[in-house]
């Protein structure tokens, strides 16, 4: 028995749950799968995973390990790469939009929920990590100069174990449910490394459309490793990540006016708007729009492992309040 012969909901869910218990690196309780099913966007209660996890253990995808929780099986990894080129094409579309809809940030108020990327990291690390965002963020390559730090066992964004800290940095997502809440209609269209000197963009080096992709473009860039924000610091010259959004020709003024109060709030960096039928540095726009580009609130991570620390980010990570979230200075 397929998933793929299943429901579309129910395909979807057993399929998340299959994602989640393959990315532990130990055998997964429902408890805790719930919990990162919740920071994915999908509310399921414990409840509800432990009975999808009998019909998972049934269809022979899952195991159980004792008290220890499930960890899949060869037919379960097999199953999952199956499924993840079907199911997951457009999910990543899906994703972002789920969560533009979620922001409620008000740059009047400098309040509410922004969206967020999770950075796990030793405790060991923190204070050179922490040098290197500061750094960074005086760049202008990440999204806002707010940061909340979860100590070990907190479990607001991620199960932090123990002797790490978990980093929440604010996503560029956030900037599109801006945008989206003011009434500019957005299209979060591709992800890219960019070339920058002197604190500008040049050109995009490598883009990947969101559009029909069955993985974040910014995760797979990060996992490529092929981001200079190291060198664009200390050297002027180096490379970055950043995303690209399209908007109406006729919204262009009222998008203008929206990303400068929310700069006045903190929440912008560094931030291009192109021009009606000419490509964003190289990144192409559809019929009667404008490319916006953004650098990605992953930079800082991004350097921060480009330094020899270990870290490992969830971009679009979670929700959080932005006034509950401290400004490095």
């Amino acid at each position: 028995m397929k998933l793929l012969t299943k429901a579309h909901s129910s395909q979807r869910r057993l399929i998340e749950i299959l994602r989640v218990i393959d990315e532990a690196d130990k055998p997964i309780g429902a408890r805790a799968i719930s919990d990162l099913l919740s920071e994915r966007g999908y509310e399921i209660g414990e409840r509800a995973v432990r009975y999808n996890l009998k019909i998972l253990d049934e269809l022979g995808f899952t195991k159980k390990h004792g008290y220890t929780g499930r960890a899949l099986t060869h037919l379960g990894m097999r199953e999952l790469s199956d499924a993840l080129v079907n199911e997951r094409i457009g999910f990543v579309n899906a994703h972002i939009e789920e969560y533009m809809y979620r922001t409620t940030f008000d740059p009047a108020t400098s309040s509410g929920d922004v969206v967020v990327n999770a950075s796990l990291l030793s405790k060991n690390d923190f204070e050179q990590a922490f040098d290197i965002l500061r750094e960074v963020f005086d760049a202008g390559y990440a999204v806002s100069r707010r940061v909340m730090v979860l100590d070990e066992g907190d479990s607001t964004l991620m199960e932090v174990p123990a002797g790490c800290i978990c980093l929440a940095t604010i996503c560029s997502i956030t900037m599109d449910g801006i945008l989206l809440k003011a009434g500019v209609p957005v299209n979060t269209s591709f992800a890219g490394v960019a070339m920058v000197r002197g604190r500008e963009i040049l050109q995009f080096t490598d883009l990947i459309a969101y559009a029909g992709s069955s993985l974040d473009p910014i995760k797979a860039f990060m996992s490529r490793r092929i981001a200079r924000v190291s060198d664009a610091l200390r050297g002027g010259t180096g490379t970055v990540l950043a995303n690209v959004r399209e908007i109406p020709i006729s919204s262009s003024e009222l998008a203008q006016e929206t990303i400068q109060r929310a700069r006045q709030a903190g929440i912008g960096g560094l931030v291009h708007m192109g021009e009606s039928g000419i490509t964003t540095f190289g990144c192409p726009v559809g019929a009667g729009k404008i490319g916006i580009a953004i650098c990605a609130g992953v930079n800082g991570p991004v350097a921060v492992e480009e330094a020899g620390i270990q870290i490992k980010t969830l971009p679009i990570s979670a929700m959080l309040d932005y006034s509950k979230m401290q400004e490095v200075l």
